[in-house]
């Protein structure tokens, strides 16, 4: 076997133990390539409901037809079934995140129909700590502080796992012990394994949506999520403001 031969076939060796090791898309179909494939799709699903004239009353609707078509896709990896999340492993939890605004008045309308008064205040105060901290420093500053979302329970639960922003239903790993790794810093740790291929249809979804949402002529900016939150609760019909082009996220940190 020639040199040549030999230098490809250990390249190929190579890639192939890297797509193990951290879920990486198949060879087939590139990370490029699956982002166009599912933000398209994201894009013709989410555009049947925003040229409607009562776009207020199927919003909602927007934002669980775009969290179920990202859910499906995930559901597709070759890693399916690896995953080892589980309810009350909360590494993940305490980074920087981003949502669309169908994505925000999901979360607030759950969090209003789902939650105790008492629990709905304390969560509110925990968004307005972390709301002032995400403003206060950079992004990079505020993952590196590990501030927990203020969406999680002591119990490291998530009060809105049926509606969660779709970039954390595409963070998926294959190993919670290496989560819990990264989390607490230990020396000499291995990457997390992410699955690729999930959070590149996520990534895709999100951006068709917004995307649909700018060619309709409505906000489609990612805001961040404490911020975005507490001004759809601060808000009288917010839905409405914002179909109406009102300004509804000014100020917002994106």
């Amino acid at each position: 076997m020639s040199q040549k031969r030999k230098r490809k076939k250990r390249e190929q060796a190579r890639r192939s133990r890297a797509r193990q090791r951290h879920g990486n898309t198949p060879d087939r179909l590139s990370e490029r390539g699956l982002l166009a494939t599912w933000a398209d799709r994201a894009r013709q699903a989410a555009s049947g409901y925003l040229r409607r004239d009562d776009l207020a009353d199927n919003v909602l609707a927007l934002a669980d037809e775009i969290r179920a078509l990202a859910l499906r896709g995930m559901e597709r990896s070759p890693l399916s079934g690896r995953h080892e999340c589980r309810p009350g492993c909360d590494p993940c939890c305490h980074t920087a995140v981003t949502v669309a605004a169908p994505e925000a008045f999901a979360i607030v309308r759950h969090l209003q129909t789902h939650i105790p008064a008492d629990a709905l205040r304390e969560v509110r105060d925990k968004m307005d700590r972390n709301a002032a901290l995400a403003s206060s420093m950079t992004r990079e500053a505020y993952i590196a502080e590990l501030i927990p979302c203020a969406l999680r329970t002591e119990d490291g639960n998530c009060r809105v796992h049926a509606v969660r922003p779709i970039a954390c239903a595409g963070f998926l790993s294959t190993s919670r012990a290496k989560c819990l790794d990264e989390f607490n810093r230990v020396p000499g740790r291995d990457p997390v394994p992410t699955d690729r291929y999930a959070m590149m249809v996520g990534l895709g979804v999100s951006h068709g949506l917004s995307d649909a949402c700018k060619q309709a002529g409505l906000d489609g900016t990612f805001y961040e999520l404490h911020h975005a939150l507490r001004r759809v609760m601060d808000t009288r019909d917010p839905i409405d403001t914002w179909s109406r082009n009102e300004g509804l996220f000014d100020d917002c940190l994106q």
